[in-house]
């Protein structure tokens, strides 16, 4: 009965091994609940910063502004087509009639305008409802 018991003993776990695999993976969940939400935060930053980036350059364009709707903004340019600044198929878009779309942001389900006169205050909202402000300062046609 001996041999049989101490074979037994030798293919289980002991109580200090079973704790400290416990330990451990407590340790390891405790890690993953800490960095998933910086990695949240560093993904809102960034669309924070390319959405910004994406305004600053139709600035750079030359783009006039044209008109001011609640969800979109139309755009001219002295030589050219006029184009819409948009949210198009979870896209926020710039688009034109005759040249297609330049995508400016993915994953954006809504757009919204805040018009001051001399400057645009845009917010987008991304499939995760994490929103992105940016403002627009273009010179009006009229």
């Amino acid at each position: 009965m001996t041999a049989v018991q101490s074979k037994n003993s030798r293919n289980s776990f002991t109580m200090v091994e079973a704790i400290l695999a416990l330990l451990v993976a407590a340790m390891v969940f405790e890690a993953i609940m800490v960095i998933l939400p910086q990695s949240k935060r560093g993904q809102t930053q960034d669309m924070q910063m390319d959405f910004q980036a994406a305004l600053t350059q139709l600035g750079r364009q030359n783009y006039q502004l044209d008109q001011v709707q609640v969800r979109e903004i139309q755009l001219k340019k002295t030589i050219g087509d006029p184009v819409t600044l948009k949210i198009a198929k979870h896209d926020l878009v710039l688009a034109g009639t005759h040249h297609g779309r330049v995508l400016l942001l993915h994953g954006i389900d809504d757009l919204r305008i805040d018009n001051f006169g001399t400057y645009q205050l845009l917010t987008v909202f991304d499939r995760g409802h994490e929103k992105a402000n940016g403002t627009l300062f273009l010179p009006n046609t009229k």
